[in-house]
């Protein structure tokens, strides 16, 4: 008998963006164990229970229910009716619609749409600009990408993911719940705290599981931090805590400041938080006063949505400055521009005239070319964004153009954007609507072409995290899986294979790196004089060098206009001239878009105030509903009450219930728990049931239990700025479903 061949390799798990390094085992070609690899700097062997060895390989990479070829619609868009075809096919049949189109409505017909960006993500921007289209986006003008165009205007680079989480006397997780969402991070605050005896301050409107262990928590009133934010710096700034040395020397607009925060006093804002106002000075002086203190970004609080989004980003990155954590070990650290020049994702292939037409440029032009072009002349690293809510009316109405071609790649946007029945309706109206997906999802159920991509064990990469506070590069991982070792019935293709695939027969050869991933990866790692083989077996890991308080060199300036932090930003008081829209270079704080505050008329008739995206493990936003290991342990939807206002609803434990506002309504079912205030509700998103028919109307059920069917994206609710639109802060109703309902 032969004996069985035994290989161990090296990659980096992509299930969130923390990105642990892995040993993956394989007896005979078949994943046999996944574990930690103990040599790797960044998680020390440690990885999370998404990764767990059976959980992940019968629910994800060997689930039968995965997309295995390429299949074309066959009937009515969204009748769940299909035919496989092959790669070549679909290649030269999408190129061709592609072609068509662009010469009937230009090249800014065909748009784009990315989700928590776990791709290549530079390689839609290389397409899509080569092409001709300024047209991509995605969820992250509700998240990420908002803090990488927003704190640049204040300090000309981007700290809050560089948080040195390991070294702070103090880190404040403000709408980041890290137990549930990337729980490497929670291992190494917990550890700081038992090694170092660093303290943990909590701001959420759950008293999640990280509150849970905090030394001091705030449990603040849905969308409202950028008022916690103001009033933070009124307290800093009154009781003279601000860091003196740093502001004087490396901050513009200290005064007008100053003035600003004098109209956020403690009282004021325990009003709008509904957090007392011993508390919010106490906070303040705790964050001013413990040296140092790492603020990172976070999201379910509400920083990045809705209407405050903007001045809630500013306000945390100007407390950042004003108490001097900005650069320090143990601060935020601040990080240099991307890896990768702006040439590198054909920005500048893109015509001015092209540029010009982005969606959303004349309305929020803050992540858009616009702000691009701004912010660019200092800081290179941020990428444009069109607005999501206008490319979907666009999609639907042809204005301001005929948005008719859309690619989807690592996103869902029919669970993943607000208000779900108009995402729908601007789906069934293209001409051309591709997906690239590993499984069967809402979004791909109304596509023409639904193609089958490889996961993160079935392609190359030069693995890239952030350690700590510092940039590390994984030994690039080898293609673990074949696409072809399923059999013949499988094949996969990763995100360069598809977009070489296209680009190709639309004319962009020659602007490419060859026909493979590896060929790209080469040319990444060529100044380095490394090739992705010698990088793989030579080198392993790779951690950028610790460099702090880089401000203080000879001649040193922060790539901002004035080459300091601006606490009022120039470059939003220029974008505001140059438009003509009120845009306010200071922080600042109104009541949300959906709240009862802003409608009187909603005055018990919607009493609760909702929340959405509360992180829930195994799940990872829409992923990981499909029957099996992953949904054995959530299997049904559940939204959070408190049991006093449970009671006075008679809502027991487990009862369906419906989930009301003025958008629509959806059911899930309730768990009583005191985590909420008696006002709040929090309710779990992006819930679908790919066990029910693909078919129009149920669509997987997309409908009933889906957060952003409640949700409302009318572009006058969104901040002016960057187009955030409100997931959190939302007036609700909640009843309990009759039994027909259920």
């Amino acid at each position: 008998m032969a004996e069985d061949k035994v290989e161990v390799l090296r990659a980096g798990c992509f299930f969130c963006h923390v990105r642990c390094g892995v040993l993956v085992t394989k007896v005979n070609g078949r994943i046999t164990n996944i574990e930690g690899d103990p040599d790797c700097p960044h998680n020390k062997g440690y990885t999370c229970s998404r990764l767990d060895k059976q959980r992940y390989l019968e629910g994800f990479v060997y689930n039968p229910n995965r997309l295995k070829k390429p299949l074309k619609r066959v009937g009515e868009r969204g009748g769940g009716q299909w035919e496989e075809i092959s790669w070549d096919q679909a290649f030269d049949e999408i190129a061709e619609k592609l072609a068509e189109l662009r010469d009937e409505y230009g090249p800014e017909t065909l748009a784009f749409t990315e989700g928590t960006a776990r791709t290549w993500s530079w390689l839609h921007y290389k397409f899509t600009n080569l092409f001709g289209s300024p047209n991509t986006g995605g969820n992250g003008t509700i998240c990420y990408s908002s803090d990488m165009w927003l704190e640049p205007c204040t300090y000309g680079g981007f700290c809050s993911d560089k948080s040195d989480w390991v070294n702070a006397d103090l880190v404040v997780l403000w709408g980041r719940n890290t137990i549930a969402s990337e729980p490497l991070l929670w291992d190494w605050v917990n550890t700081n705290r038992k090694e170092r005896g660093a303290k943990l301050m909590v701001i959420d409107p759950r008293f999640s599981e990280v509150a849970q262990q905090a030394d001091l928590f705030l449990q603040i009133r849905p969308g409202t931090d950028a008022a916690l934010a103001l009033g933070w710096i009124n307290v800093i700034i009154e009781e003279d805590l601000y860091d003196h040395e740093f502001v004087d020397e490396w901050c513009v607009g200290f005064d007008e400041l100053r003035e600003r925060a004098k109209d956020y006093p403690p009282e004021k804002v325990a009003e709008i938080t509904w957090i007392p106002a011993d508390k919010i000075r106490e906070s303040a002086r705790m964050y001013a006063t413990t040296k140092p203190a790492c603020l990172p970004w976070g999201q379910k609080g509400g920083d990045a949505s809705g209407i405050n989004a903007s001045s809630a980003i500013r306000g945390k990155a100007i407390l950042r400055a004003i108490t001097g954590n900005i650069d320090k070990k143990g601060g935020d650290l601040l990080a240099p521009p991307s890896r990768f020049p702006p040439a590198f994702y054909e920005h500048y292939a893109l015509p001015q005239e092209q540029r010009d037409k982005m969606i959303g440029n004349d309305r929020f032009p803050g992540l858009t070319f616009k702000g691009w072009d701004v912010i660019s002349q200092a800081y290179p690293s941020f990428y444009p964004y069109s607005n999501a809510p206008l490319l979907f009316r666009a999609m639907r109405d042809g204005d301001p153009y005929p948005v008719k071609a859309l690619i989807v790649q690592a996103d869902n946007p029919v669970m993943a954007f607000s208000n779900t029945k108009l995402v729908v309706e601007a789906l069934m109206n293209l001409d051309l609507l591709v997906v690239h997906d590993y499984f069967m999802t809402p979004t791909a159920a109304l596509a023409d072409y639904a193609l089958p991509a490889a996961t993160w064990l079935e392609r190359p990469d030069n693995c890239y995290a952030v350690m700590n506070h510092r940039p590390m590069y994984f030994g690039a991982q080898a293609r673990v899986l074949e696409r072809f070792e399923g059999g013949a019935d499988v094949d996969f293709r990763d995100d360069y294979e598809f977009f070489y695939g296209l680009a190709i027969r639309l004319g962009q050869e020659d602007k490419w790196w060859g026909p493979k991933a590896e060929d790209m990866l080469d040319f990444q790692l060529a100044p380095m004089g490394l090739t992705h083989e010698k990088f793989y077996h030579d080198v392993k890991y790779m951690a950028g060098q610790k460099k702090f308080e880089k401000y203080k060199e000879p001649g040193y300036k922060f790539l901002t206009p004035s080459g300091k932090v601006e606490l009022y930003s120039s470059v939003i008081e220029d974008l505001a001239r140059e438009t003509g829209l009120p845009f306010d270079p200071l922080p600042a704080f109104e009541y949300p878009a959906s709240s009862v505050e802003k409608h009187p008329e909603w005055e018990g008739v919607y009493p609760l105030v909702m929340i959405t995206g509360a992180r829930f493990l195994p799940f990872y936003h829409s992923e990981h509903r499909q029957p099996g290991p992953y949904r054995d342990l959530h299997p049904d939807p559940i939204f959070d009450i408190h049991p006093d206002t449970a009671i006075d609803l008679d809502i027991r434990d487990g009862d369906w219930c419906w989930i009301e506002t003025h958008m629509g309504r959806i059911k899930q079912r309730a768990r009583k728990t005191s985590i909420v205030d008696p006002r709040v509700i929090s309710v779990q998103h992006d819930w679908w049931f790919p066990e029910k028919d693909q078919a129009l109307p149920s669509l997987f059920g997309a409908f009933e239990s889906n957060a952003n069917v409640l949700l409302d994206d009318d572009p006058d609710s969104l901040d002016q700025l960057i187009g955030a639109w409100q997931q959190t802060g939302v007036a609700a109703k909640v009843y309990k479903c009759e039994d027909q309902d259920r």
